[in-house]
């Protein structure tokens, strides 16, 4: 069974991390809460205002209710 996941936009494209640069540091926004942000690796292409997929977050992030 798959780990719930939660649609975020991309706010805000922070630059390249990791040894190699392979992942892309993100702040996205959960659309379900606006006002929640988080930073996110992302690994592949990303731009500002896409939309993505959190799967490991939502148990380890308060949501409120």
């Amino acid at each position: 069974m798959e780990p719930p996941t939660a649609p975020a936009r991309v706010v805000k494209v922070l630059g390249r991390v990791g040894a190699r640069g392979l992942f892309t540091e993100v702040r996205v926004e959960l659309l379900k809460f606006p006002r929640m942000q988080l930073l996110k690796a992302v690994k592949g292409p990303v731009r500002l205002g896409d939309i993505i997929d959190i799967k490991d977050e939502l148990q380890d992030v308060w949501l409120p209710k």
